[in-house]
């Protein structure tokens, strides 16, 4: 159901834009927002992640929450008063944030499947056999993890152009080839396919994130809650310098960042792999590196 409500650069209005609830000029006047402000584009990710998240935790009954971390929970609620009558003012002495008015009665849920969700995917990437998984800000920096996860989002949004699309094909099946001979090194196919871990994929283009010559794939999803969900992979010649050793996996997954990354080299190539859920980067990473062991 859209809504008239004047445009605000608020969070109610970033939740709204990400619900689908906004009319279509209101729409298109948060995506000028997002693609001038990267502080926007960000707000909007994170009302995003915090539905698919959810979403998640409801579809899947394995999932329960430990009893301190309900327990913390059930202290942080308390902590919120409850939404108010349609036509009620808020009261004066109303301290809550801006997010949590929006996430209201939803709270307890919403903070149980964030930060359920983040823990048990964490672990699981950390525990991991094969590549040790490491962080090196030789690799992977404060300033990059904020460039990769800024361009992942507007380029998977269409927020932002691609550069130079018209090189690569949008058929997966020609893809390797086109990149084999731009790279001048072989690609396996098979690499390049997330189908089996539900990602398809859209487009590729040049960008200078990783370094000059590097190469933007985007690969998208449905999500449960009928949002895009997103992967990006980057792939580029790995430079002498680059710090990027042989079977070692780097990331930048911990749950305080919005958009995780997962940084490795295979042969001559450097891989980094971004995307809007941490289950969606180890799932793809899973899948690629079946492929390059």
């Amino acid at each position: 159901m859209t809504t008239d409500r004047p445009m605000k650069n608020d969070d109610q209005t970033l939740a709204a834009f990400a619900d689908g609830e906004l009319t279509g000029e209101q729409n298109l006047e948060v995506l000028r927002q997002m693609s001038n402000d990267p502080d926007t584009a960000e707000r909007v990710a994170q009302h995003q992640q915090l539905r698919q998240a959810v979403a998640r935790a409801m579809d899947d009954p394995s999932l329960t929450t430990p009893a301190v971390l309900r327990d913390q929970i059930a202290q942080l609620a308390a902590t919120v008063q409850a939404d108010p009558p349609a036509d009620a003012a808020p009261p004066a002495s109303d301290q809550r944030t801006p997010v949590l008015a929006v996430i209201g009665r939803w709270l307890p849920a919403a903070v149980a499947a964030l930060f359920f969700i983040g823990a048990l995917t964490a672990l699981s990437i950390a525990d991991r056999t094969g590549p040790q998984l490491i962080t090196s800000a030789n690799v992977i920096n404060a300033s990059m993890i904020d460039d990769f996860g800024a361009r992942h989002f507007k380029c998977s949004r269409k927020i932002t152009p691609m550069a130079q699309t018209d090189l690569f094909p949008r058929d997966l099946a020609a893809l390797p080839g086109e990149l084999s001979d731009y790279f001048d090194q072989p690609i396996d196919p098979d690499v390049l396919n997330l189908s089996s871990v539900g990602y398809e994929f859209d487009m590729a283009g040049l960008c200078i994130v990783p370094g000059k010559g590097a190469v933007h794939l985007i690969y998208t999803a449905q999500a449960p809650d009928g949002q895009i969900d997103a992967l990006s992979l980057w792939l580029r010649p790995v430079d002498a310098d680059s710090g990027i050793e042989p079977n070692q996996l780097y990331t930048a997954a911990e749950p305080s960042k919005n958009f995780p990354m997962l940084v490795w080299r295979h042969g001559d190539m450097a891989y980094h792999l971004v995307g809007d859920s941490y289950d969606a980067v180890q799932r793809a990473f899973d899948a690629i590196s079946a492929y390059q062991d």
